[in-house]
């Protein structure tokens, strides 16, 4: 789904209050100090207390490697959130899908200048020519089917077919429109190329993308803490938080985790859930270095001009430049029904946060990230 940019402030003051911390010492390499702990879990704790919002887990990993992770809040009545369950990071996972085709393309089983007519056959208000390149940078022109009147997103959620998988055909023809320019004449998100890629990929290989995306991307890192393949039947020991959205407006978000999320699934071709702590990890290691060779991270990190109304720096590869006020930051964030996620490397810094929500309201998410910048930039604090 197409991002917002609720949770960059919620990043920015984790990071601020970490990277002003002192290191710890002596203590295990993979736990940060536990005051520092203590004041990043205060934080997130009154920040919930006042947004409203039912609950969030966050993780950051300092420059030498130290890693807090936390939660605060309710997945559901009687049910507090933990820093091991499982969010649905949304448009986030578009940065693991641009990081694994760039794989593919060192392999050289695909190139980013191929066009998609090359592997896909012909579809609706689809350019042939359009290529990897520009689907991944949202430059292809192609329409955003979240914008058509017949989305589901976009129709009473009660008539939503929550059982119904999508087919590509489907959805370029039913939710298709007219492309908002010739290819590489502009910028405007879009889900649609991404599914083109997803199809690319998957006929290059013939293998599925979560596979995929398991083995060359995350099980090299080490990485078993997201869950990318929603057919399976879901494993008893890996809970999911609940998601919460309002479903008939009247201002109170309602429990939606009993409905199916297949149509979610087949429409976004990349619904991935993922613990705070696997998704910082994952992208720590693609800026340590540790996943693409150096060319393919220049790739990823060629930034073209996007949206700078939303506060976009720039957009690369499936990854997102912010700044907030002179600290630039790399990732990417997404929302979808019932969760908003993020995941940033603050750059010269050196320190990744990751940060969900089990909420589908971006008011409650200015309110709860807001107080966090005010919180974490006092002198006390430092």
């Amino acid at each position: 789904m197409r991002p917002r940019p609720i949770l960059a402030a919620t990043l920015c003051a984790l990071l601020a209050m970490a990277s002003a911390s002192p290191a710890a010492a002596g203590g295990s390499p993979a736990k940060v100090a536990p005051e520092l702990a203590a004041r990043l879990q205060a934080v997130l704790d009154s920040a919930l207390a006042a947004s409203g919002t039912m609950g969030c887990s966050a993780a950051v990993i300092m420059p030498d490697g130290r890693l807090w992770a936390g939660a605060s809040g309710l997945s559901h009545p009687g049910a507090p959130v933990t820093p091991d369950m499982l969010f649905d990071m949304g448009s986030t996972g578009k940065h693991l899908m641009a990081a694994l085709v760039l794989m593919l393309a060192e392999d050289g089983l695909l190139s980013l200048e191929d066009p998609v007519g090359k592997y896909l056959p012909p579809l609706p208000n689809v350019d042939g020519a359009i290529t990897i390149r520009q689907c991944l940078n949202h430059t292809s022109g192609l329409y955003m089917w979240v914008e058509h009147p017949r989305c589901p997103i976009n129709i009473p959620f009660d008539r939503i077919d929550f059982e119904k998988t999508w087919t590509v055909e489907e959805i370029f023809t039913t939710l298709g429109g007219e492309p908002y320019f010739a290819p590489g004449e502009g910028w405007h998100y879009t889900q649609a190329g991404f599914l083109l890629v997803r199809e690319i990929v998957e006929r290059v290989t013939g293998q599925a993308v979560p596979e995929l995306v398991q083995r060359r991307l995350l099980d090299p890192l080490d990485i078993h803490g997201m869950l990318l393949d929603l057919r399976d039947p879901l494993p008893v020991d890996r809970p999911i938080a609940h998601a919460w959205y309002d479903t008939d407006k009247d201002g109170t978000p309602e429990d939606i985790s009993g409905k199916s999320r297949n149509w979610l699934s087949s429409l976004s071709g990349i619904l991935f859930y993922t613990t705070m702590e696997s998704l910082a990890r994952w992208c720590r290691g693609l800026y340590d270095g540790e996943v693409l060779s150096p060319e393919s991270l220049d790739a990823m990190l060629d930034f073209v001009a996007a949206a700078p109304e939303e506060g976009l720096a720039g957009y690369g590869l499936g990854t997102e430049r912010w700044f907030m006020g002179p600290v630039e930051m790399l990732g990417h964030k997404g929302s979808i029904f019932g969760y908003r996620a993020a995941v940033y490397h603050l750059v010269e810094q050196d320190i990744t946060v990751a940060l969900a929500i089990n909420s589908d309201s971006d008011e409650k998410g200015y309110a709860m990230f807001g107080p966090l910048i005010d919180r974490v930039t006092e002198p006390a604090d430092n």
